[in-house]
């Protein structure tokens, strides 16, 4: 018997899903750095637009609008656009 846990993706989708993680990373690599900030506090770091913007010393309004563009343009460059 083999000891594969239960809940392990099949090597086909595990490879899918580094090669997506890639072009996340890729994408993210290709924001300006103001807006690729906010995505990583507000997305990875899981901080409150409040703690965003106390942190990096702007508005609650302007962490809104660069979370707004840059998540349009990480969409684009994800979809193969300009972004």
């Amino acid at each position: 018997a083999h000891d594969v846990a239960i809940d392990a993706p099949a090597p086909d989708v595990e490879a899918e899903n580094r090669a997506e993680l890639a072009r996340v990373r890729v994408a993210m690599a290709a924001l300006p750095h103001n807006l690729r900030e906010v995505l990583v506090l507000r997305g990875v770091e899981d901080l409150s637009q409040a703690e965003t913007a106390t942190l990096l010393e702007v508005s609650e309004k302007t962490v809104e609008t660069r979370l707004y563009r840059a998540r349009g343009r990480l969409r684009a460059l994800l979809e193969g656009g300009e972004g």
